[in-house]
């Protein structure tokens, strides 16, 4: 709050000295029109604010929502469950249908599309969401029937994993299980030809 209130009280110093420099270069200095520029030109500045603030409240929506939509689906909590209790030592087969995993996949397929229409950004909903999605594409499970298997089904996942891995690196946190990454389950070679495939 406030380094909102410097940046306002910055951005109005800047534009009353633009405008009394705009005035001073057109010669003679009429105190009313002095004070219409600068109001009008602070108008503007507090719009550019108050749109700023509006687009931060409408993401902080959008991601309650999302949360609210996974928290909410059964057959999300049912999947959740299961990633979570998984035995990575032993690694079993688990008790999920495929649809069952599919879904819970394409739950965040979606958030690579709409990172690709700079709609989200990893920043916005890694704290929120970065367990969630980690817990599930490096099980080997999930792998073994279908991030592995059927790989180019799912080349928004392999694309948004190794952006969150790099974005989760570059800022110091971990990354669940990342010995199950999916950059390590195929051959190099086709991990690059995946990625690089063109829509």
């Amino acid at each position: 709050m406030k380094r909102r209130r410097s940046a306002i009280v910055y951005a109005a110093m800047l534009v009353i000295a633009v405008v009394i420099m705009v005035f001073g270069k057109l010669g003679g200095f009429d105190v009313l029109q002095l004070f219409s520029g600068i109001i009008a030109a602070l108008s503007v500045v507090l719009l550019g604010i108050e749109l700023f603030q509006a687009r931060k409240v409408s993401e902080g929506e959008f991601l309650a929502n999302l949360n609210q939509m996974f928290v909410e689906n059964e057959d999300y909590k049912k999947a959740y469950t299961l990633f979570e209790s998984y035995d990575f030592e032993s690694c079993p087969d688990l008790e999920l249908d495929n649809i069952d995993i599919s879904n819970y996949l394409t739950f965040f397929e979606v958030f690579q599309l709409l990172i690709d229409r700079n709609t989200l950004s990893i920043d916005m909903f890694d704290d929120l969401f970065g367990y969630r999605f980690f817990i599930a594409v490096h099980n080997p499970y999930v792998q073994k029937q279908k991030l592995v298997k059927l790989p180019n089904n799912f080349r928004n996942l392999y694309r948004l994993e190794r952006d969150w891995i790099k974005y989760r690196t570059k800022n110091g946190r971990t990354v669940f299980h990342d010995e199950y990454s999916l950059d390590k389950q195929l051959s190099k070679e086709a991990y690059e030809k995946l990625l690089s495939k063109k829509r």
